[in-house]
């Protein structure tokens, strides 16, 4: 190795992202870009003593929402807080761009309710006004500090095209056409790959199904080949029933896209769910049947904790049960008026019995009420709803409805995934596939309900080594993520690779456990953060972002 480098990670223990055996060396950083990995002799403008500690390339989260949350938080956190250097932006058909002017303020609305982010918040720390995709990515460049991949949503492709008609039928072949021209148009602007999905679950503020849902099946295959005109890029797309292991419709429709684009599918975390318990193995059988025809289909799977928060006055959870779907997108006076009518409530008593279809685990004993509203209720904080129940001699409906209501639907409950020995084994059997991808962050989204940021860190100290030896964990994060997305140069420490690295004490690496609630969103809003420990420094090309977790002030992140 010749030439004076301007970044020296000096004596670390080595993890390189292929796999290979940890070993100690030195990272050599020139201009942003590892110049060399093993004895440096040559000077540096600036050493590191990782002498004791981890060097592993940057994280590489595939599946967020930080598109808003970039606006006013450079460093996305708390994902670059667990070692995430790049994210992948715009999941699930969900992105800002391109839109119309006057479509924007009816596209932040749909992201509030969708994706759990507070309408005040966006309104105020997003100042985008419409435009192409390259416009928007053009509002990140030169002020992020990590790097991000965008991808194009079909919800904004949908909305620009065929307007509000998009939230109420299938498109004309015109309008498909036209679709096809914007994703065209957001490729040669920097899209990174192709996004939507068709859940029940999806419901926008004005209640009706997002645009995606009303795709027809040869809409989302006519724009899924636009990537093979590129040669490059990724799908990541939700079927309408995934949680079942998807069926014959749906598995048609996965193969197609996949053959259109000739590129990888992503699809959503593999999940075991009562009343499909099956599900998530169907999943994984139906992805490697696919591998063996030359198709490469990647689902997820989760390490991080399953779980959520909420509130009646802000939660999506219920909006695959119509009652609660019609009547939580209410305006507040009606809305109110509708949860105290006791034919309501009687059909919300019958959906809720009923788990089919449902996308979280629900038992009136498994919901504890976290905060109250209204300090006279404090007695109940900790408790179920069924013991709440039990005190109230009523229903539990009835007092999981009437404590929400004396409240302003400002009640926090929180629903857990009790652990489970069939739970760990199938999650054993997730990690262990080479299909899968780590991730179900879902960073920045369902801010008040869910915060999963930390699946990085509980991969490296929960399921090392008895499932994954340290190596392989490594590159579960980051190479190979990076070349299921096209990533060329991220996810190794190898000559010519851009420099993201993190520097990280084993001893002392943990998530913070318990997610708490942080009041620093625009406008005052909350949101849900998990802490980590012993990262001791991260950086994204060659550039130091995080300092033991504190952001250094620095944005060296680009838009990739």
């Amino acid at each position: 190795m010749a030439s004076t480098c301007d970044l020296l990670i000096q004596g670390g223990t080595v993890v390189d992202g292929t796999g290979a055996p940890a070993r100690t060396a030195d990272v050599a950083v020139r201009d942003g870009r590892i110049v060399g990995v093993g004895r440096w002799t040559d000077g540096a403008a600036e050493i590191f003593d990782a002498d004791g500690l981890l060097v592993t390339p940057g994280f590489i989260d595939v599946h967020t929402h930080y598109d808003a949350q970039l606006h006013w938080d450079p460093t996305a956190s708390p994902a670059s807080w667990h070692g995430v250097t790049t994210l992948l932006t715009g999941n699930c058909g969900f992105t800002l761009a391109p839109a119309r002017p006057e479509d924007v303020s009816w596209l932040l609305h749909m992201l509030s309710r969708v994706e759990g982010m507070a309408p005040d918040a966006l309104a105020e720390g997003v100042p985008w006004r419409g435009g192409g995709f390259g416009d928007f990515l053009a509002g990140l460049s030169g002020r992020i500090g990590v790097n991000v991949g965008a991808n194009v949503g079909h919800c904004a492709i949908r909305r620009f095209v065929m307007g509000d008609a998009a939230s109420e039928r299938t498109a004309t072949p015109e309008e498909i056409a036209a679709m096809q021209d914007l994703v065209r148009a957001a490729f040669t602007q920097g899209a990174i790959g192709f996004t939507s999905s068709q859940l029940e679950l999806h419901v926008a503020h004005d209640g009706r199904g997002v645009p995606s849902n009303h795709a027809a099946p040869e809409e989302l295959i006519a724009l899924a080949g636009v990537l093979a005109e590129f040669g490059r890029g990724s799908i990541e797309f939700i079927p309408r029933s995934f949680l079942t292991g998807y069926d014959d419709d749906d598995r048609a429709l996965i193969l197609s896209m996949a053959r259109a684009a000739g590129r990888p599918v992503h699809l959503n975390t593999l999940t075991s769910m009562p009343h499909a318990p099956d599900g998530w193995s169907r999943s994984l059988e139906f992805a490697e049947a696919a591998g063996a025809e030359g198709l490469e289909l990647h689902p997820m799977f989760a390490t991080n904790r399953q779980g959520a928060h909420f509130t009646l006055g802000s939660t999506f959870l219920f909006d695959e049960m119509p009652s609660f779907r019609d009547t939580l997108t209410l305006a507040p006076v009606e809305r109110d008026h509708r949860l105290r009518d006791p034919e309501v409530r009687s059909r919300m008593r019958a959906e809720i019995a009923d788990p089919r279809g449902r996308s979280f685990v629900f038992a009136w004993t498994g919901v504890r009420i976290e905060t109250v509203g209204d300090p006279r209720h404090g007695e109940w904080v900790d408790r179920s709803v069924a013991e709440v129940a039990d005190a109230m001699g009523c229903d539990p409906l009835d007092a999981f409805l009437d404590l929400s209501l004396a409240d302003g639907l400002a009640t926090q409950f929180v629903v857990a995934r009790p652990s489970s020995p069939e739970r760990q084994a199938a999650t054993e059997r997730m990690i262990r596939s080479p299909l899968t991808m780590a991730g179900s962050s879902d960073g920045g989204a369902h801010l008040l309900s869910y915060c999963g940021a930390d699946y990085t860190t509980r991969l490296l100290t929960e399921w090392v080594p008895d499932v994954l030896c340290l190596e392989d964990a490594v590159a579960r994060l980051t190479a190979i993520p990076a070349r299921a997305t096209g990533l060329t140069d991220r996810g190794l420490l190898a000559p010519g690779m851009a420099a993201d690295l993190c520097c990280i004490d084993r001893d002392a690496l943990a998530s913070g456990g318990a997610p708490r609630l942080v009041y620093d969103l625009p406008a005052g809003a909350a949101r849900f953060v998990v802490d980590a420990t012993g990262y001791r420094a991260t950086f994204v090309n060659g550039i130091r972002l995080l300092d033991d977790g504190v952001w250094t002030g620095a944005t060296p992140g680009t838009v990739l």
